[in-house]
C-alpha cells in the first residue's frame, strides 16, 4: 500500500512558487500517494492541478485574519481530514500552520510536521507579538516535529521558548526549495548587455536589482531613501515583484519618475532579471530564509542585505556579499557608492557561486526532505 502524505497550504500560489518542482521530484522518486491542499484563486488552483501532482483540494483558505471564515476553515478541513488517514501531514504558511496542526491533531494523523518557513511578526512588539507568538507554541505543541527554513529562524523560536530543541530541525543548510543552477547562473558581458536591451535599462549604468513583494517591510522605504541619496551617480534600479501597499509603490513610481529605474511584475524569468544587474539590494526586514540571495550568488551576483533572521544564513559575509545593521541606510548608501567607483566590483566575490552550489543545490536538497517525509513515515 502506498504511503499517503499531505501537504496543507494557505493559498495555492505558495505551492506553485515555494514547491515548484519539488513535488513533482517527490512525486517521481517515491511511491508517495501526494494530497495538497489549500485555497487561492482558480487560475492558480488550475496551475496547481496541471501539474499531475495528486489530489488537489480547495478548502477556500483566506490569507486575511477573519475569525468566522478561519472557523469555517478549521471545520472543513477537520471534515475532511476525518474520512482520510495519512501517514505524513505537513503543514505550512502562517494560517495553514495554525489551522493544519489543529486538524491534524484532532484527526488524530500518524505523523504531524510543521514547517516554520518565517514569522510575519518578527518586528512586532508587546501583547500583538506575544498573541503570535503565542499561536506559533500552538501549532508547534500539536506537531510531532517542526522544520524550520533556517538556522537563524529556529534559534530565535528556541531563544523565545516557542518549542523543546529536540522537535525543531533544519534539513541541510536551510533553504525552502534551493538553488537551479543550470538556470541561475553567471552571464558574459554581451549576454548582460542584451538583456540589459531586452528590459530597457541602461548598458552602461550600474545597475541594482530589487527582487520580491514591494511592499514596507521588503525595505522600499529604505531604498527610496537610499535612491534619493544616489540620485547623481549613473544608477539604474530594477524592481520586480507585485505591489503589496503604497508605500512601495510611491517609492518605485517616483524612481521611474526621474529615469532611473524600470519596474517589472512578477515574473517567472527571475534570473535574467538578476543577470543584468551588478547589484542585488535585498533590505527586508524579516525573512524565514532569504532565496533571492542565493539565486543572485548562483548567477555571480553580490547581495547588499540586512543582517536580520533568514538573511543570516542566505548572505555569507565576504563570499555571496555584505550584511547591514538594519535600517542603518547611511552605510548602505556609502558602500553601494563604493562599489560604484571600484572597476573591480564584479571581481570582488568570486567565491560567490561556488559556496551556493556546495551548499543549496537544488535537487540535493529535494533529496534531503524526501528522505525526512520517507523516516517519518516509518515512525508513523
Amino acid at each position: 500500500m502506498k504511503p499517503k502524505i499531505c501537504f496543507i497550504m494557505t493559498d495555492a500560489v505558495s505551492f506553485n512558487v515555494l514547491y515548484r518542482n519539488q513535488l513533482e521530484y517527490i512525486r517521481d522518486s517515491s511511491n508517495f500517494e501526494i494530497t495538497v491542499i489549500c485555497g487561492g484563486s482558480r487560475e492558480q488552483l488550475d496551475i496547481l492541478r496541471a501539474r499531475n501532482l495528486g489530489e488537489v483540494v480547495d478548502l477556500n483558505f483566506q490569507r486575511k485574519p477573519s475569525v468566522l471564515q478561519d472557523a469555517k476553515s478549521l471545520v472543513l478541513l477537520t471534515r475532511y481530514l476525518l474520512t482520510r488517514r495519512f501517514d505524513i501531514v505537513i503543514y505550512l504558511t502562517p494560517k495553514a500552520l495554525l489551522l493544519g496542526s489543529i486538524a491534524s491533531t484532532l484527526t488524530m494523523q500518524k505523523r504531524r510536521v510543521a514547517f516554520s518557513v518565517g514569522r510575519a511578526y518578527e518586528n512586532f512588539s508587546g501583547l500583538k507579538k506575544r498573541v503570535f507568538q503565542g499561536l506559533d507554541q500552538l501549532s508547534f505543541g500539536l506537531s510531532h516535529e517542526v522544520l524550520f527554513v533556517s538556522d537563524s529562524l529556529v534559534n530565535v523560536c528556541l531563544s523565545e521558548n516557542l518549542l523543546k530543541k529536540n522537535k525543531a530541525r533544519v534539513i541541510d543548510n536551510g533553504s525552502f526549495n534551493g538553488i537551479d543552477i543550470d538556470v541561475l547562473r553567471p552571464v558574459e558581458q554581451m549576454e548582460k548587455q542584451k538583456l540589459r536591451q531586452q528590459y530597457r535599462v541602461p548598458v552602461d549604468a550600474f545597475v541594482i536589482c530589487v527582487v520580491g513583494r514591494i511592499c514596507e517591510d521588503k525595505g522600499l522605504k529604505d531604498i527610496g531613501e537610499i535612491s534619493e541619496s544616489l540620485k547623481s551617480e549613473n544608477i539604474h534600479f530594477m524592481f520586480i515583484g507585485d505591489f503589496e501597499d503604497d508605500i512601495g509603490k510611491s517609492v518605485v513610481d517616483r524612481i521611474m519618475r526621474e529615469g532611473k529605474g524600470v519596474y517589472i511584475p512578477a515574473n517567472p524569468k527571475v534570473e535574467e532579471v538578476i543577470q543584468c544587474a551588478d547589484l542585488h539590494l535585498f533590505l527586508s526586514y524579516r525573512e524565514g530564509f532569504g532565496n533571492v540571495a542565493i539565486e543572485a550568488a548562483s548567477c555571480g551576483v553580490p547581495t547588499f542585505a540586512y543582517d536580520v533572521v533568514g538573511v543570516k544564513d542566505s548572505v555569507k559575509q565576504d563570499i555571496s556579499g555584505q550584511k547591514f545593521q538594519l535600517k542603518d541606510t547611511v552605510i548602505v548608501t556609502e558602500a553601494i557608492k563604493q562599489a560604484i567607483t571600484d572597476i573591480n566590483f564584479k571581481d570582488k566575490y568570486p567565491k560567490a557561486r561556488a559556496w551556493a552550489i556546495q551548499n543549496f543545490e537544488q535537487k540535493e536538497l529535494w533529496q534531503s526532505y524526501l528522505d525526512f517525509y520517507l523516516h517519518q513515515t516509518n515512525k508513523a
